[in-house]
């Protein structure tokens, strides 16, 4: 399979696996307001937060060093796994005995269940970070699909069993969040026959060692980047207030849209990235999946800056509305933010993770700083622009200094331009619709600016989807 095949195909497979989360969990939200109370629910999300947030921390971030390692020939995969298996493990321990000890002196005014929640939902998450990672680079992506799907109808049927047949209310709804993630680890276990390939004695050393010095600076970017997307709301409701705060969050609905479409390239992208890396980028792959992915971004962000009222007026209602000031330059930062991303697994590749570490640390204290600065200047918009340079600084960044790494063939020429044109149209769009025939006319030079590359995402999309119905129709026709 040719390379653009490959990654198309796992794009492919991955945008399932992806859309059906976010679709259930909206689906989910009218049972949520129904049975659970706002108290209920704050716990809940807060639990879900926490386990997030410390997941990479007392794991050691090792999920990213699986997949690193995994697709390296030298290593044995068994050990690969086996290393991320103890870690992990090690991980439950001790994150068990910290929450106990927190309970026990009464830190937080949080109730018993919040913290065995988190420390069953630690492992339970980290396990399968690992497990997802393996079966990525031994190349079970199909796998990895069917058991995001399992995790997801479980959840939505057992959240509706337990909240409105059997009103267990939070129990319940944590309940399913433990069943779904139980049941999604062990068919991925299970259907790959991952446990044949744990050990339990005589772990390679110097391979943990080396996964450990790996994904250690990543603990340190995953911090960053919280910093760099949580911040902004903590400076806000501590300058302007808690309804400021909400207004910023609401701020980020539709520009969530451009981050969706490329969490699910990312994916499929994490995996090329490694197996295709060639440093004088000889074929041009490499340099040309950034080209098709700028031409599909920024597209897709002008035409939502031109959307931007019409879903504001659906969206956000009342005192929300206010909200779409904001949109157009979040719109733009998350532009950067998914090409630093995209170089980032360059950067992965050739394992260097101090760099990504460092390259995120130096954006968060930035934009930590401008925020302060902006936020009592200007507002809440101030949060905007502070998150928009920050993203471009770890953009620009990485974007430099990979050039070390390879010699990624793209036109810089026509990236300058349509960025030139987008921070335009970011300017107009801050009017409303008193600039739209600009915006449209911006949105037409970018199309053709990119009409090359838009044809060929075009193709290959169609491509893959008459595949697929065709293999369908011999599928039934059998």
């Amino acid at each position: 399979m040719s390379k653009s095949k490959y990654l198309a195909k796992n794009v492919f497979l991955f945008s399932i696996s992806s859309f059906l989360p976010k679709l259930f969990a909206f689906l989910l939200v009218p049972i949520y307001t129904t049975y659970l109370t706002t108290g209920e629910y704050g716990i809940a999300d807060l639990i879900s937060t926490t386990t997030n947030f410390i997941i990479p921390i007392f794991s050691f971030d090792i999920q990213d060093a699986v997949l690193r390692f995994v697709l390296e020939p030298k290593y044995d995969k068994k050990d690969v796994l086996s290393v991320s298996v103890s870690i992990n493990t090690f991980g439950f321990l001790f994150v068990s005995i910290a929450l106990f000890i927190v309970y026990s002196l009464k830190i937080f005014d949080m109730p018993y269940y919040f913290y065995i929640y988190t420390a069953v939902l630690f492992i339970l998450n980290s396990l399968r970070n690992s497990f997802v990672m393996y079966c990525k680079g031994i190349e079970k992506v199909k796998n990895i699909v069917m058991s995001t799907t399992i995790l997801s109808l479980t959840h939505i049927g057992l959240n509706i069993l337990f909240l409105t047949v059997f009103k267990f209310g939070i129990h319940g709804y944590l309940l399913s969040m433990v069943i779904s993630y139980m049941a999604s680890l062990l068919y991925i276990i299970i259907s790959t026959k991952s446990y044949k390939n744990i050990k339990i004695i005589n772990i390679d050393k110097k391979l943990r060692k080396d996964m450990i010095l790996y994904s250690i600076p990543l603990i340190f970017s995953v911090i960053a980047w919280w910093v760099n997307n949580a911040s902004d709301r903590y400076v806000i409701t501590w300058l302007l207030g808690a309804s400021a705060s909400g207004i910023y969050a609401m701020s980020y609905r539709i520009p969530n849209i451009v981050s969706i479409f490329y969490g699910i390239f990312s994916q499929a992208w994490s995996i090329s990235a490694i197996k295709e890396f060639d440093k004088n980028d000889k074929d041009g792959f490499i340099g040309n999946i950034f080209m098709l992915l700028n031409a599909f971004l920024c597209t897709l962000c002008s035409i939502i800056m031109i959307s931007n009222i019409f879903v504001s007026k659906l969206l956000f209602k009342g005192d929300f509305f206010i909200a779409w000031e904001n949109v157009s330059i979040l719109i733009y930062a998350i532009l950067f933010y998914s090409n630093a991303m995209f170089i980032g697994n360059i950067f992965a590749a050739v394992k260097d993770t101090k760099f990504i570490s460092m390259s995120t640390i130096v954006s968060a204290v930035l934009n930590t700083i401008l925020n302060i600065i902006l936020i009592k200047s200007i507002g809440v918009r101030g949060a905007a622009y502070a998150t928009l340079v920050g993203y471009f600084t770890i953009f620009l960044m990485r974007i430099v200094s990979v050039k070390k790494y390879i010699t990624m063939k793209y036109n810089l020429k026509q990236l300058i331009i349509s960025y030139i044109l987008l921070l335009i149209q970011m300017v107009l769009a801050l009017n409303g619709n008193k600039y739209l025939i600009g915006q449209g006319i911006i949105l037409i030079v970018l199309v053709l600016l990119y009409k090359n590359y838009i044809i060929n995402i075009i193709n290959k999309i169609f491509t893959i989807f008459s595949k697929k119905v065709k293999l369908n129709r011999k599928t039934v026709k059998g």
